[in-house]
């Protein structure tokens, strides 16, 4: 009995440490967080709770609708939009391939939203209901976060606007790691397109004062000719 007590007590003592700790880094991360943090977070838990409400499933298979259906729109839109042609005739062909896009996008979400709805009552009826639930929070809020990490690298990528909000969010704790997942997924580097960028820039200053030097010599070429003609009538008139 005692030495269940005392495995008990360490037990205890093992919780409190870790406690302790938690609400350390809790104080720290509450004393360093701004308010670019405090929006970014509450947007990532608020548009997460849609995840909660819909389910893991229904969350996975509208995503799949969205994308899959872009990736077989792209590759089906003409065979899709001479159906539609045969049934109402159209002369466009632009239009029968933007029918065509829609047409299968619209098909191919309203499918994988119903194998979604089915999938839901299945993980419904088998209990997991809950963990469907769970599941779909974190996946949605996962996806906000990867999209505001998408949005925030591909800004911070911008030198005018890096310059200007950078220093304003010196302090964030979140910030550094939108940058940071944004540059695992998108994996931009643009040190190349920079470099282009300068030189096309130089070729165009180059060119730019080539011009106004030829200009300049135009000019005051056309100014002596003006001077030497009025200096001979001058001359003349004497």
């Amino acid at each position: 009995m005692i030495k269940k007590l005392l495995v008990l007590d360490n037990f205890i003592e093992k919780i409190d440490i870790i406690v302790n700790k938690i609400d350390i880094n809790l104080g720290i991360f509450l004393e360093n967080i701004s308010i670019f943090d405090i929006v970014i977070l509450t947007l990532v838990v608020v548009l997460g709770l849609k995840g909660l409400i819909r389910g893991l499933t229904k969350e996975l298979f509208g995503l799949i609708g969205i994308v899959g259906g872009v990736f077989v729109a792209s590759r089906l839109a003409k065979s899709v939009g001479d159906i539609a042609n045969s049934i109402i005739p159209m002369e466009n062909e632009n239009t029968i391939l933007l029918i065509g896009f829609v047409v299968t996008i619209i098909v191919f979400w309203i499918l994988a939203y119903v194998c979604g709805v089915i999938l839901e009552k299945i993980f419904s009826a088998s209990g997991l209901g809950i963990f469907d639930r769970i599941f779909g929070f974190m996946f949605g809020a996962s996806k906000v976060f990867l999209l505001f990490s998408i949005i925030a690298y591909a800004v911070s990528q911008v030198k005018a606007i890096s310059d200007n909000i950078e220093p304003k969010l010196k302090d964030s704790i979140v910030f550094p790691m939108l940058i940071q997942t944004g540059s695992y997924i998108i994996k931009l580097d643009t040190t190349h397109f920079q470099a282009q960028v300068t030189k096309q820039l130089d070729v165009v200053v180059e060119e730019a004062k080539d011009t106004i030097e030829e200009i300049s010599k135009e000019e005051l070429a056309k100014k002596a000719e003006e001077l030497k003609q009025q200096l001979m009538d001058t001359t003349s008139e004497k």
